[in-house]
């Protein structure tokens, strides 16, 4: 039986240059998500989840008179507990390959399928982050979608901003997320005793068994990654759902007039004012283009291109706006 999980001579051949030296790798599976890039992240209050207490209501007062009593009352608070996920990988390559290969070929390689696999965790959890769903797998974390699966359109403001921008008579569904990144708005958390990102562990030459159990020696390297998203106040993230990308892109959008600007703004007066968070948006890629477009046309102040995280960045007002390739454009309908 071939192995099929395991680096083999036909791999390091193909990631060689004609003259033999081992070829860059261009990274046709790097995906755009920069969502990993805004996104505080903090040590849980607990070894795998956090806790976080919510006011649920206010007590009642009013006004009194001398002599007269005061009627007792007290506040409501809710709890929530946000889990924590764990993502790993691992990677084995046969030893023998480096007396065949060469030191510096064989960890050249090596070094290029560290980065493959960083790439593929930075992109499952990326995808977690907007849709991870404890209630289909419970080694995950809850993300913003399920989240905000009900549509709330300014009927409360107590929780967070679900608005529809229309019925959607296709298949290409997507949505645009506002999120608040700040230590009380919403941030990633992770094990107190666990290290605040992706752990890569070079486990170096160690015994390993092939597909059919026999023993041989292989370089190992294993990743970890425990992290998971808390929502400290509902309020600072918003959704707006139900956007048919195809009818955004034409140049008259029928779907609730085609306006994105004034749907988002509508949004943004019902949320509280982000203080000390970061304020962002992000939309899937395929949406991108047409948010652009609505926006220049909307007004001259609709649309800026400021400063963020060192690079020039489109801004939704003074909130940046990033595209992320993890987004779905094959949404269900919220209702």
């Amino acid at each position: 039986m071939a192995e099929t999980n395991r680096l083999n001579f036909l791999d390091f051949a193909k990631s060689k240059d004609p003259n033999g030296v081992q070829a860059q790798v261009f990274e046709l599976m790097a995906q755009y998500n920069p969502v990993m890039q805004d996104a505080p992240a903090f040590p849980s209050n607990a070894p795998m989840g956090n806790r976080t207490t919510y006011r649920r209501s206010l007590p009642s007062v009013g006004t009194a008179k001398i002599n007269k009593g005061v009627t007792r009352s007290k506040s409501q608070t809710d709890q929530r507990i946000d889990a924590i996920g764990y993502f790993a990988g691992r990677s084995e390559i046969d030893s023998r390959l480096m007396k065949i290969e060469g030191s510096g070929a064989f960890q050249s390689k090596r070094a290029a399928e560290d980065r493959s696999f960083e790439e593929a965790l930075s992109q499952l959890v990326c995808n977690t982050i907007f849709y991870g769903d404890t209630k289909t797998d419970e080694a995950s974390f809850d993300g913003l979608a399920p989240r905000m699966d009900d549509l709330n359109p300014g009927t409360s403001i107590t929780g967070s901003q679900v608005w529809s921008q229309g019925s959607p008579g296709s298949t290409d569904t997507a949505s645009i997320y506002v999120i608040d990144w700040g230590a009380d708005a919403c941030h990633l958390i992770y094990p107190p005793e666990s290290v605040g990102g992706l752990d890569v562990q070079d486990k170096g030459e160690v015994s390993v068994d092939d597909v059919d159990g026999n023993p041989m020696f292989a370089y190992v390297s294993a990743y970890d990654w425990f992290v998971g998203l808390a929502v400290k106040d509902p309020r600072h993230i918003a959704r707006l759902c139900n956007i048919d990308v195809s009818d955004s892109k034409v140049a008259a959008p029928t779907q609730a007039g085609g306006a994105l600007i004034n749907s988002l703004e509508e949004i943004m007066a019902y949320m509280p004012d982000p203080g000390p968070a970061q304020r962002v948006l992000y939309c899937p890629t395929a949406l991108y283009s047409s948010f652009m477009k609505q926006a220049r046309s909307f007004s001259n102040q609709a649309l800026s291109i400021q400063d963020y995280l060192g690079r020039k960045t489109p801004h939704f007002y003074e909130y940046p706006l990033r595209k992320v390739d993890q987004l779905s454009v094959t949404e269900s309908t919220v209702s």
